[in-house]
């Protein structure tokens, strides 16, 4: 008579040891963190939270558009200034409206 050897586990044991287990989830984790999703996605909520109007067209270097959707029920307009910092104009604004045709006119800020 052979004898067939069969691996045998305790009862509640894991198929896996804890440590492989616990480095296959991080593992799994970190792949879906990392996974870039903007092309399809993009932000899903608002950017700009709060709105500014007192600030001169001078010290606007560029302007991102951002069309209302179902990420957020506005427009926003958040511009980058020649500190380096992002502010959002409030889009309605008339000043706002106008200075948008004349970037979009020339291309550029100035």
């Amino acid at each position: 008579m052979s004898s067939t050897s069969c691996a045998r586990f305790p009862a509640g044991s894991a198929l896996l040891p804890s440590g492989l287990l616990q480095l296959l989830l991080l593992a799994s984790l970190a792949w879906i963190a990392s996974a870039s999703w903007t092309g399809t996605v993009g932000e899903l909520r608002c950017r700009c939270v709060k709105t500014m109007q007192g600030i001169h067209p001078k010290n606007i270097v560029s302007l991102e558009v951002i069309r209302a959707g179902p990420h957020c029920p506005n427009h926003e307009v958040i511009a980058t200034l020649k500190k380096g910092s992002e502010i959002c104009l409030k889009a309605e604004a008339p000043w706002v409206k106008k200075f948008i045709q004349r970037y979009l006119t020339y291309g550029s800020a100035r």
